[in-house]
């Protein structure tokens, strides 16, 4: 019998530090999708709800049972530095590491190179790289939050999403949690990443968020 590989251990995570590299709009909108989910089912199911870390406490000695980084698939090398230091503040713990990756484009090229770096960083840290999403639809997509969750626009990264959703809760990998929950594990890449793209032919869909920017921003 293979030996579980130790992202694969379920943990009930107590701490979380949700840390988006750079400050955007996109990336906020990803953490909230992600942190929204988490609590709504964390009600549903009645259970605790997983402490979010104060980064902005400063504090040396922060503890994280788990870090979820949403970043850009373009990880220049200022970006990768300040991962490599948010990695180091929590110090060779064993923390599990997520990610959610706003892809600039619908190819994943990009976003598989940037989650292999993420993994090798992880392993340079001893943290343990569990996965995570990524979110192939351009930049604007803030503009989704005012949109339903499952209606037509926001979908098929919601369903994505809930991947992500379901690895923190059960403080595994993506692909794990997904086999634990007896769902298919096809739409995870051996990176460990769940990738989603907009229900709607490309030009319809930048259509459709320029015109949510522009009413976003009335």
């Amino acid at each position: 019998m293979e030996p579980t590989a130790r992202s694969d251990v379920p943990k009930t995570l107590q701490t979380i530090a949700y840390i988006s590299i750079p400050n955007s709009a996109d990336l906020e909108f990803l953490l909230w999708d992600l942190q929204d989910a988490i609590a709504a089912y964390a009600q549903l199911s009645g259970t605790a709800l997983p402490r979010p870390v104060d980064l902005k406490a400063n504090d040396a000695g922060s503890v994280a049972d788990g870090i979820v980084l949403a970043i850009e698939d373009v990880a220049d090398d200022e970006t990768l530095t300040a991962i490599e230091q948010a990695l180091e503040r929590f110090g060779s713990t064993g923390t599990r590491v997520y990610a959610a990756i706003r892809a600039a484009q619908e190819s994943t090229e990009q976003a598989r190179g940037t989650a292999v770096r993420l993994h090798k960083a992880c392993e340079r840290h001893d943290q343990l790289w569990c996965g995570g999403v990524a979110i192939c639809a351009g930049s604007g997509i803030a503009a989704l939050r005012r949109s339903p969750r499952m209606g037509l626009l926001r979908r098929p990264f919601s369903e994505a999403m809930d991947k992500l959703v379901g690895a923190v809760r059960m403080g595994c990998s993506v692909e794990h949690a997904q086999k634990l929950g007896g769902a298919a594990t096809g739409g995870v890449d051996t990176d460990g990443m769940a990738r989603a793209t907009s229900a709607l032919p490309t030009p319809i869909w930048h259509a459709v968020m320029r015109h949510l920017a522009e009413h976003s921003n009335c």
